[in-house]
């Protein structure tokens, strides 16, 4: 039982980091390497990233940027190992 609990734990945490919301610094950190803010202003802008607004500032959710990272052919992990 313990292990159950362990384990679910773990998957709720998973599930709240997916869903964090990320200030625009912490969102160009992401890239590697780093993106300038234009760049990701354009990314938002092309659609690639949503913008989300809370308390007047700027914010992106991590598993939209983790798609974004997926989706942009420059950042896809490469399959070789």
């Amino acid at each position: 039982v313990p292990q159950a609990v362990h384990q679910g734990m773990k998957t709720f945490k998973e599930e709240q980091l997916y869903e964090k919301l990320l200030s625009p610094d912490e969102t160009r950190k992401l890239f590697h390497p780093a993106i300038s803010k234009p760049t990701l202003d354009s990314y938002a802008e092309k659609g690639y990233i949503q913008k989300h607004y809370l308390g007047g500032l700027t914010w992106y959710k991590y598993s939209e940027v983790m798609a974004a990272l997926k989706t942009l052919k420059r950042y896809r992990q490469s399959k070789h190992k």
